[in-house]
């Protein structure tokens, strides 16, 4: 048997209680019901209070996460803007280009450049419309699309054949007189397209091509695109080289060449300014010069080379 006393904070009161021995165990058992209870109140509360926290940073991260997203929504919002006015601008710049180049008819409705039409403007403009009151990504993306393939892309593909056509004709002066270090040639025409009497023999004959006078050594270039489709020495002509130029029906030749450019074979592809051999005084000549002919293949004769070289003005006369 056990006595527990129990006695007030002031010691005016004081119980005495007898236990059983028979009660130890479920005294104890109480007291740790009510220490497991206390602790357990404790953790709740710290687990609430973390948890409050947790929810706290959670919800502080999702604000400023939409923040965020609403920030970067605006800078998109802005970008698009940006882009419906430069997409307008190049359609704009689209067909005042195609008006200086003739390919839109004079009322500027049809054009014939393939997918330019006014249906075609028509539809984008009412996709400029929506764009305007949407502000959607994908719209923007058709509007964008739309442009390219049926204003933008035909176009390019208009100015790029003529640039082709423009490459292929022999326009310029076959040689090249300014040089990598700064040195510049001069030249001039020792003999013109026709009739003349030839240098050596006397004789009256007809020369067909155009005598280039310069520098032995000087740098001969292709006058236009082509592909090389002779290469050899000719007991007239000395060295030559012949190029077709398929696109425009016209062949030029380059003779009297005191040797060819490094690599330069039959069937090469060769554009316009390319070193393709060097001026010199092999065949019949009288002197280093570079003759230059010019063949027209759908009238199966020789034309005059002047008629082709925009820059006709020699840098000294003879």
């Amino acid at each position: 048997m056990y006595t527990v006393i129990l006695m007030s904070s002031r010691g005016n009161s004081v119980r005495q209680h007898i236990i059983n021995q028979g009660h130890i165990p479920l005294f104890v058992s109480a007291i740790s019901i009510l220490l497991l209870a206390g602790l357990s109140g404790i953790g709740y509360g710290l687990f609430h209070k973390f948890h409050e926290a947790g929810a706290e940073k959670r919800l502080q991260a999702s604000l400023e996460e939409n923040d965020k997203l609403m920030e970067e929504k605006r800078q998109v919002e802005l970008e698009l803007a940006s882009v419906n006015e430069e997409m307008k601008d190049i359609r704009q710049m689209a067909e005042k280009i195609q008006h200086v180049l003739g390919i839109l008819g004079q009322g500027g409705g049809d054009s014939s450049v393939s997918g330019v039409s006014n249906g075609t403007e028509e539809a984008a403009d009412t996709q400029q419309e929506n764009i305007s009151s949407n502000d959607t990504g994908e719209k923007q993306e058709v509007l964008m699309r739309n442009i390219l393939e049926h204003e933008i892309l035909p176009l390019y593909d208009y100015v790029s054949e003529h640039q082709r056509q423009v490459d292929g004709y022999p326009s310029i002066l076959p040689v090249k007189l300014q040089q990598e270090n700064g040195e510049k040639y001069g030249y001039w025409y020792s003999s013109n397209f026709g009739w003349r009497s030839h240098p050596l023999t006397k004789k009256r004959e007809f020369h067909k091509g155009l005598d280039i006078k310069t520098r032995s050594g000087v740098p001969i270039i292709a006058a236009a695109d082509g592909k090389v489709v002779r290469i050899e020495r000719d007991g007239y002509l000395g060295k030559i080289i012949e190029i077709d130029h398929e696109g425009t029906k016209l062949k030029t030749l380059y003779a009297h060449l005191k040797d060819y450019a490094d690599g330069l074979r039959v069937g090469h592809k060769v554009t316009r300014g390319q070193i393709i051999g060097y001026v010199g005084n092999t065949g019949r000549s009288t002197g280093a010069h570079l003759h230059y002919g010019v063949y027209d293949i759908k009238e199966k004769r020789w034309v005059n080379p002047i008629k082709y070289i925009l820059d006709q003005q020699p840098t000294f006369s003879r």
